[in-house]
């Protein structure tokens, strides 16, 4: 099986400044703009299913993606952003620095994210998380297609690359739209190519 593994494109909450994760927000005309160029660039890759995030900035992309390969989409859980920002989901960052002051200064809290394996304050477990993506993936692997594309989020694709393509490299940029080919056999995850991740 080959997977593309698609980044979801800009989001309301890019342009608002807001702490997103598992706070929901639709994409933008930009977003939207994007994940055009995503499908015309993915039109001849063979894609006969697309599973996405439940949340809507990945299912506008891969309603873009259906909708332009004719091809039916699956949602799946498994696959929905970490909740690494915890109860900032959904503030503004500005706000939220004047609101989670007590919290920001104390080291249990601050800093978080992905790869210090710890989320702010009412998050998600990484270890949890990073079991979740992985089920999920597995599950994924074992659909009868030849070729799937997955739209999901940033921490996914850090997830995929630290635990099933066993890349230990910290990644510091993903783009909006970034893709990866992966090839899976047995069980087997193995990077091809990636488009936008550094």
């Amino acid at each position: 099986m080959k997977i593309f593994l698609i980044r979801h494109t800009e989001s309301v909450a890019d342009i608002t400044n807001t702490y997103e994760g598992i706070a929901d927000f639709d994409l933008t005309d930009m977003g939207r703009a994007d994940a055009q160029k995503c499908a015309e660039r993915l039109l001849n890759a063979g894609i006969q299913k697309v599973i996405t995030s439940p949340y809507k900035r990945a299912k506008g992309v891969a309603a873009i993606l259906c909708m332009k390969f004719g091809i039916p989409m699956e949602i799946a859980n498994e696959i929905r952003e970490i909740n690494a920002n915890g109860i900032m989901s959904g503030v503004n960052r500005e706000l939220a620095s004047d609101i989670f002051a007590m919290q920001l200064a104390d080291e249990n809290y601050f800093p978080f994210g992905y790869y210090l394996g710890k989320s702010f304050m009412g998050g998600e477990d990484v270890a949890e998380f990073d079991t979740r993506v992985c089920n999920g993936f597995t599950r994924i692997a074992k659909q009868p297609y030849q070729t799937i594309a997955v739209v999901t989020h940033g921490g996914v694709i850090r997830s995929v690359y630290k635990n099933l393509l066993n890349r230990s490299n910290e990644i510091t940029e993903i783009a909006d739209a970034a893709t990866v080919e992966i090839d899976v056999a047995d069980g087997v995850f193995k990077l091809v190519t990636s488009r936008g991740i550094k």
